[in-house]
């Protein structure tokens, strides 16, 4: 009898054991940290297990660090809460902290034993998170621990202060340089932390940069630099900082384009008159020939790639840009400059389908007789401008254009080069 009752103690055991490990966790601490109900995490406290974690791996002390519950945390990390206890993303209590910008939670956790160094699944540490949150403070403490200043994520390839310098926290960019951060790491696009902050439009960050030894010349693999980039996200007091640090205000981008070109386009009133107070030339051509690999917005985009040799104030026109235009003439733009197929002033501005720009044009340039090379009036351009669309509003816009320059003396029914009339061209367009 008794070996079959040691026999059944033993099943009895491993039967007990095997329903252990196959049952849920008690999460009702979890639950309750999520609920913030202080009394019930106390109640609970000593009773369940302090490290018990959701399915994703998330535990009480990662719930209340997320929610900054400070006095929970403290609590739950006294009773043994496992401070470097990570979920299925390689998320932690202090990563958590750190994207937070909760620098009184970091200085918790890295005072209970937590790893400075640790990250995330895709390389992601606690002093980028800190960084980009922008909090100095959680930096600080994270650097002081023996966070890597220049690591750099496995995905993007970006390090602390490209997280910084990308959200225009400028005392914390400061903070990194003084600490070794690399001025001049490169993302796997191809980014610095000069062109992450010339995005942003941080003019403090940028100069700490360019203090630092940023190129105010760096530029992407593609060639395209940092005043290129401001000029596209409409950072001008970033320009204005790159300018002053010597940047080139006369470098012509790999379409052909130079900065006064680009900031005519975009109508950057401000941008334009720091390149003009620079001594750029106002009445700057782009190329002749189509810039390779440009596409239709090369050399300035209108008839691209026939039309090459156009001026800024060309493409102010061609955009409707009227207060650009206006610079522009004020600062000596020649409004009887062509471009090399022909195209004038007046014809750019009726490619914008906007009669106020084409009004304001006529004020200057009142050739109602204009001809392309290849035989293309100012109806024919108002026809087939790049800017028209399909929309009611759009078909409104082109007819007034029409109306404007046939009061002029434009006439309707002239043919092209390929023999064709404005109408012919408008019964293959979306215009009525």
């Amino acid at each position: 009898m008794r070996p079959l009752l040691l026999i059944s103690a033993l099943l009895s055991a491993l039967l007990t054991a095997f329903l252990a490990i196959g049952a849920a966790p008690d999460l009702r601490l979890v639950e309750a940290v999520k609920q913030r109900d202080a009394k019930a995490v106390t109640s609970l406290v000593g009773k369940v297990d302090i490290n018990a974690a959701q399915p994703d791996g998330a535990t009480a002390l990662a719930w209340a660090v997320h929610l900054s519950e400070a006095k929970t945390a403290e609590l739950l990390i006294k009773s043994g809460a496992n401070v470097n206890a990570a979920d299925e993303n390689g998320e932690t209590p202090l990563t958590l902290a750190a994207a937070n910008g909760d620098a009184a939670m970091v200085k918790l956790l890295l005072a209970s034993g937590a790893d400075a160094k640790v990250a995330r699944w895709n390389g992601e540490t606690p002093l980028m998170l800190a960084a980009g949150a922008g909090s100095v403070d959680a930096v600080s403490q994270l650097l002081d621990k023996g966070a890597d200043v220049n690591a750099a994520d496995t995905r993007k390839g970006q390090t602390s202060l490209m997280w910084a310098a990308s959200e225009g926290h400028a005392a914390v960019v400061q903070k990194l340089l003084e600490r070794g951060a690399n001025v001049k790491a490169v993302s796997k696009s191809g980014f610095t932390p000069l062109l992450f902050a010339t995005v942003k439009n941080d003019v403090p960050s940028v100069k700490a940069l360019l203090a630092a030894g940023a190129d105010p010349n760096s530029a992407l693999t593609d060639g395209t630099k940092a005043l290129s980039i401001a000029a596209s996200w409409r950072s001008t007091a970033a320009a204005g900082a790159l300018l002053d640090a010597g940047a080139d205000a006369d470098f012509a981008d790999r379409t052909g384009n130079t900065l006064l070109h680009n900031a005519a386009t975009l109508g950057d009133v401000d941008l334009m008159k720091r390149l003009l107070a620079k001594g750029v030339d106002v009445n700057v051509k782009t190329p002749v020939a189509p810039a390779a690999g440009g596409g239709r917005r090369g050399g300035g985009g209108f008839f691209r790639p026939q039309a090459g040799a156009q001026t800024p104030l060309m493409l102010a026109a061609r955009a409707g840009q009227i207060e650009a235009m206006k610079v522009l003439l004020a600062a000596g733009a020649d409004p009887k400059l062509k471009a090399d197929d022909g195209s004038t002033f007046l014809m750019a501005s009726v490619g914008s389908a906007k009669v106020e720009a084409v009004r304001f044009a006529w004020n200057h340039d009142q050739d109602i007789k204009a001809v392309t090379n290849n035989g293309t009036t100012l109806i024919h351009a108002s026809v087939s401008g790049t800017a028209n669309g399909a929309t009611q509003e759009a078909q409104e816009r082109v007819c007034e254009v029409i109306r404007f320059l046939a009061e002029k003396g434009a006439e309707v029914d002239e043919l092209n080069a390929a023999g064709r009339t404005a109408i012919d061209l408008a019964d293959g367009l979306p215009i009525d």
